[in-house]
């Protein structure tokens, strides 16, 4: 289950994305490498059909990766976690917890960009074509600006372990401050945001 990244909505200081269920029939591209690793240096095997695509989008799994966060599905209940992906300009590996309806909901805080030394080793899909630079698989056409504040708290938290619980995480004290931070560091009248120093800087 995937999707291609859409800005959803600010709740809580946490930027939601959303799959809906119609974007299992997006289907990744050719030339998929068979494992990708995110920026903690946790790694995941992508598999594809034998010609590199999959009209069901590539499936992914942890290898050496903790288990996705637990969460609640809202309901108080524990949720189904898993590990998803959405591509933008980057590429993200997030725990997710699936909804009614073939949905899933994370944030930012539960992402990590995937990382590479080479081109080869970034996922492709239909409408995107992925590059290594600065040591993150982008895309070349959306290089540039970041106007997402959502990228900027997975920048800032690259290095940072995935956590075992996903409320905890979000009502950390630590992590609504790189929100806060985040927010700030996009202008409100532009909406291009400027990756602080001491965060990976794309």
């Amino acid at each position: 289950m995937s999707m291609r990244k859409i800005r959803y909505g600010l709740s809580r200081g946490a930027w939601l994305l959303v799959a809906l269920s119609a974007a299992l029939t997006i289907s990744c591209g050719n030339a998929n490498p068979e494992v990708v690793r995110d920026t903690t240096g946790a790694t995941f095997s992508w598999t594809c059909a034998e010609d590199g695509s999959y009209n069901e989008g590539c499936a992914i799994k942890p290898l050496d990766a903790p288990p996705p966060a637990e969460c609640d599905s809202g309901s108080g209940e524990r949720g189904r976690v898993f590990y998803s992906y959405a591509w933008g300009r980057f590429i993200a590996i997030c725990s997710v917890v699936g909804l009614d309806g073939g949905a899933w909901f994370t944030d930012a805080s539960l992402c990590r960009f995937v990382a590479c030394d080479t081109d080869d080793e970034c996922p492709q899909f239909p409408d995107a074509a992925y590059t290594c630079s600065a040591g993150l698989c982008q895309e070349p056409e959306r290089k540039g600006e970041i106007r997402d504040a959502g990228d900027v708290v997975t920048l800032c938290m690259a290095d940072e372990p995935r956590p075992p619980d996903c409320r905890a995480q979000i009502n950390d004290p630590e992590v609504t401050a790189q929100f806060q931070l985040a927010q700030a560091s996009c202008d409100s009248a532009t909406g291009v945001c400027k990756v602080p120093a001491d965060c990976w800087q794309p």
